[in-house]
């Protein structure tokens, strides 16, 4: 049975039974020999599959269920190759990452390799691949720093591909895709909602023409050859096109006309890389399709608290212009909230590591 097969029969055995799955840390639980990957990408989409270790010490395929988590280290199957790369696996506290080929039964990987590690910041990335350099020259060497080429786009998101081929893994390559626009530009929208970032996306508006030959890349009707905030730097090489201090890549209206950039699917005016595929009301509707995301019955048009996290959606904990639930750094403190164990900078501890194990629990999917 092919993997894309048994995907197949587990998406309609799924609609019958109803509720999605949330991801758990890619883990091996010696005790009954099953591989847990939480987050497998197969072309567009993602899966939580889950492995048993056989006798012969193949890997038998048990299932392979829709994933409903995005801010999640990922393993990558290349269907061309029948390959899986996976990201770190815990093995009875040793770190480890594999490379399997898919036999050609379809039913079981065979390990090819597999070594262990160190990943001191928590991003999936093994020190001894990061190294101590400071790629971005903000201080902080790259096994230390979350976004290690400073493009605005974290190292888990990246990972270890090298989506160019150039040699350098997208984590520390500030043209991910080699098209000529940096990835401080591009940023992790979908603008042509092809299921592809526009950093890693060689066609960002999907109009046909590749980015580097095109004068709009992003379809968003203005010429990438204009210069929107004066400063002498044209759109397409401008980090902050609006020069309102949000780095394009972290920007939701990058050329600061006030409409957010990017697909929003249930028109709620926050656009889906935001929302992400996570289902906060759990009522079987992704985030980025419902338009009552904390199931509150206020659509999220008109709820100040559209994701049910307690505060005010206009908050603007360091007033720098930017709402809470669209700053990356809610309290102006240098610190990613993601890795910042107070977001708001009222002193209290928001945002802790529970299980000690260096991740925070924003993303950390296994924190107890």
């Amino acid at each position: 049975m092919k993997l894309s097969t048994l995907v197949t029969q587990t998406l309609c055995l799924l609609m019958l039974i109803g509720p999605s799955i949330s991801a758990q840390a890619d883990s091996f639980d010696s005790s009954t020999g099953v591989l847990k990957l939480n987050l497998v990408t197969v072309g567009s989409n993602k899966y939580t599959v889950e492995l048993h270790l056989e006798d012969d010490g193949k890997l038998k395929i048990l299932s392979a269920v829709p994933a409903v988590y995005t801010k999640s280290i990922f393993s990558i199957y290349d269907s061309n190759s029948g390959r899986l790369s996976t990201a770190i696996i815990d093995f009875d506290g040793t770190k480890y990452r594999g490379i399997f080929e898919l036999d050609s039964s379809g039913n079981y990987f065979t390990l090819l390799n597999a070594r262990a590690g160190t990943d001191t910041d928590g991003d999936g990335l093994f020190d001894d691949d990061e190294g101590e350099v400071d790629t971005d020259g903000d201080g902080l060497a790259n096994y230390l720093d979350s976004d290690s080429d400073g493009d605005g786009i974290e190292d888990y998101i990246e990972g270890d591909r090298d989506s160019d081929f150039d040699g350098l893994i997208d984590s520390l390559d500030t043209d991910s895709d080699g098209d000529g626009i940096l990835d401080a530009s591009e940023g992790i929208l979908d603008n042509d909602n092809d299921g592809i970032a526009n950093y890693i996306d060689l066609d960002s508006d999907g109009d046909g023409v590749k980015d580097v030959d095109d004068h709009d890349w992003n379809g968003d009707g203005k010429s990438d050859d204009l210069d929107t905030d004066g400063d002498g730097i044209s759109d397409r090489e401008d980090f902050d096109d609006d020069n309102d201090g949000i780095q394009d890549s972290r920007d939701f209206d990058i050329d600061g006309d006030g409409i957010i950039d990017g697909s929003d699917a249930d028109s709620d005016r926050i656009p889906d890389a935001l929302e992400g595929i996570v289902d906060s009301d759990l009522d079987g509707i992704l985030d980025y399709l419902d338009d009552d995301d904390d199931g509150d019955g206020v659509l999220d048009l008109l709820d100040r608290d559209s994701d049910g996290d307690g505060f005010s959606d206009s908050r603007d904990s360091d007033s720098d212009g930017v709402v809470d639930d669209l700053d990356y750094d809610d309290d102006n403190d240098g610190i990613y909230d993601s890795d910042d164990d107070d977001i708001d900078g009222d002193g209290n501890i928001d945002n802790p590591d529970s299980d000690g194990d260096g991740v925070r629990d924003s993303k950390d999917s296994n924190d107890d």
